[in-house]
């Protein structure tokens, strides 16, 4: 697989990758009633109609030796297959934060990724590959059979949602921690503690958000990640295209 593919790859596999919060086991104030009163299947059923979206990441890890804060803004058209993803990331490994920066687009088969005013393309017609970038898709699949228990309330973008707490099965487990890609690993992960939150406007059954948490061991060390991730703008997307620049990559 090509740099830029793994690039693409890498924004969206950590939306669903690791985060946790040292000691959240979903001590959060909640309502006396815990019982669930959304439609799930007619939640997944709008998701499933949905032509395009938004969606926010914010992930911060912290480890003994690294702090690490990652945003990314994404435009997500299912209609055309295409996309608008711009990533930021700020390290700091103890001599002060370094932030790198990269945008990327997908049209029309292409993955286009600009990096420090440089562009790359790359092919990108693997439905594999579309598939781990539609996190709302994947989103909604963690809800598939699954349990969930009233928090409370929660304003999202001036939307009022319920935040519910997810009971995850071990197969969903397995996902949510990205434990199924490492089997190639020579250094192996261990998750510790894992607590899967989601956002959910029960007047028009939309799934707006998840928040994942979740404490990470490698080897002798360990990290706590947080990653919250918000939906929007359902079918109301402005169309997206790669800039001139991007293409002239591509002619080149």
């Amino acid at each position: 697989m090509s740099r830029p593919t793994r690039q693409v790859l890498a924004l969206s596999i950590l939306i669903t990758l690791v985060t946790l919060v040292a000691g959240c086991s979903g001590l959060v104030p909640g309502f006396e009633d815990t019982e669930s009163d959304i439609e799930q299947d007619a939640l997944i059923s709008h998701a499933d109609d949905v032509d395009s979206y938004t969606m926010e990441t914010t992930r911060t890890l912290q480890a003994p030796t690294v702090t690490e804060n990652t945003t990314l803004e994404a435009t997500v058209d299912r209609t055309s297959h295409s996309a608008q993803l711009l990533s930021t990331t700020e390290t700091d490994v103890g001599d002060g934060p370094q932030t790198e920066t990269t945008e990327q687009y997908i049209d029309d088969g292409v993955q286009y990724t600009n990096e420090d005013d440089n562009w790359d393309t790359t092919s990108f017609d693997n439905e594999s590959d579309w598939e781990q970038l539609d996190q709302l898709e994947t989103a909604v699949g963690t809800l598939e059979d699954a349990d969930l228990e009233q928090i409370r309330t929660e304003s999202i973008d001036g939307t009022e949602t319920t935040m519910y707490e997810v009971n995850v099965s071990d197969d969903q487990y397995a996902t949510l921690a990205g434990l199924e890609s490492q089997e190639q690993q020579h250094v192996q992960t261990g998750v510790e503690q894992l607590v899967y939150y989601v956002y959910i406007d029960t007047e028009r059954d939309e799934l707006r958000g998840t928040d994942l948490r979740m404490e990470v061991t490698q080897g002798d060390g360990s990290a706590l990640v947080t990653t919250q991730t918000i939906f929007g703008a359902f079918d109301d997307t402005p169309s997206i295209s790669a800039p001139d620049a991007a293409e002239a990559a591509l002619e080149g």
